[in-house]
């Protein structure tokens, strides 16, 4: 006899665990499922998380999930002060904005805790579909063996399965200038300032998207670039990145001697979050609904934010009978304004990426003060009514 519960979560990233502990707070019967074989193994992401005054500063609306800032210093590996931009030329803009570069496998897995404390359950090593069975909503491996649900919540990264099945992920999303595909080695014994997380644009490295020196302290940083295949000429992320890192005149002296890990790759989503990000018994979160801030490619807060939000619908929804439309309009009252205008300025700065001078002399006309905003999600000087 297949398993029921009131919630069945795909995917056991931020969005997913914090919706999890959200339901189960307010007494639903929640299980977990997750691909990987270990909560937050492989890391696919930067890790760089800002700390709690920079994102009142990003998300003003957000004062209800603030809290979730307040991560554990043991999941922190390092602090960073400012962010360096390097244009094309080689044009340093920097200014203050603070950050914790995360371990993010001891963040998840304390989430996890969590989860499994409060009565959940989590099921490791099991990529999932949705399925219909004579109008109940199966998630599993397959119908057969699938956990039967009142609600779902897809946070099983991008593209998610989950999500498509729904009908919430649709085929005019996944264009290849919508999606950005990361590569990213951890990197040691680098001599790179901790303090100073560092983004750099040009199409020889990074076509349509930039590259990242994130630091994590005691000589180690995650190293990567995006790109975009509607911008690169050929299909080599690992010789971009090997560029980054040994060619380019921007970055090989300072990564000179530093030692690759294993190399990880991933896609996220860049054009804003999805049309709908709902349907009947379904919401997608963090990645899996395109939460991914366009002009600066983070997602581990939004995932957290929408993860929180979708848990609370989704016990308002079992035990009150509340459309989980509401979920929708409740991130949007905290975010929308803000994932509007870094989507429109990153279709905006699309004009001119192709071109390394002519992004070079946006760079310079934004100036450091405009360049922060974009990268904090707010329409620089000037722009606003093009916005």
């Amino acid at each position: 006899m297949q398993r029921s519960v009131d919630l069945v979560v795909a995917g056991a990233g931020p969005g997913g665990l914090y919706a999890a502990v959200q339901a189960l707070k307010r007494g639903l019967k929640v299980h977990v499922f997750d691909k990987k074989t270990v909560v937050g193994v492989p890391v696919k992401c930067g890790e760089y998380f800002p700390v709690r005054k920079e994102m009142e500063y990003l998300l003003p609306s957000a004062g209800d999930y603030m809290h979730v800032f307040d991560v554990p210093q043991d999941a922190v590996d390092n602090f960073c002060k400012t962010i360096r931009v390097i244009s094309p030329k080689g044009r340093e803009f920097e200014f203050d904005f603070e950050a914790y570069v995360l371990d993010r496998t001891r963040l998840e897995q304390d989430v996890a805790k969590k989860v499994v404390d409060l009565g959940g359950t989590i099921e490791l090593g099991t990529p999932v579909d949705l399925f219909n069975n004579d109008g109940e909503l199966v998630v599993g491996k397959n119908k057969a063996e699938g956990v039967r649900a009142k609600v779902v919540i897809a946070a099983d990264g991008f593209p998610s399965k989950v999500a498509k099945s729904a009908g919430i992920l649709t085929e005019d999303y996944l264009t290849p200038n919508n999606i950005a595909i990361n590569y990213e080695y951890l990197m040691g014994d680098l001599g790179v300032d901790q303090s100073v997380t560092e983004m750099y644009f040009g199409m020889e490295f990074a076509p349509g998207g930039y590259g990242w020196i994130i630091p994590k302290g005691s000589g180690t940083a995650n190293v990567g670039i995006g790109i975009r295949t509607s911008f690169s000429e050929r299909n080599d992320g690992k010789g971009y990145l090997d560029y980054f890192l040994r060619e380019c005149d921007l970055t090989k002296h300072k990564l000179e001697g530093g030692k690759p890990g294993p190399m990880i790759a991933d896609v996220l989503p860049v054009d804003g979050p999805l049309k709908s990000t709902y349907s009947d018994h379904v919401m997608a979160v963090g990645d899996a609904a395109a939460m991914v801030m366009p002009t600066n490619g983070g997602g581990i807060s939004t995932a957290m934010i929408t993860g929180e939000i979708a848990g609370q619908i989704a016990a308002d929804h079992v035990q009150k009978g509340v459309p989980l439309s509401e979920y929708e309009r409740r991130w949007k009252q905290v975010m929308g304004k803000e994932m509007y205008v870094s989507t429109k300025l990153r279709r905006l700065a699309d004009r001119f990426m192709k071109n390394d001078l002519l992004f070079h002399l946006m760079l310079r006309m934004l100036g450091t003060r405009g360049i922060k905003d974009v990268i904090t999600c707010r329409p620089p000087r000037g722009l606003s009514p093009i916005i």
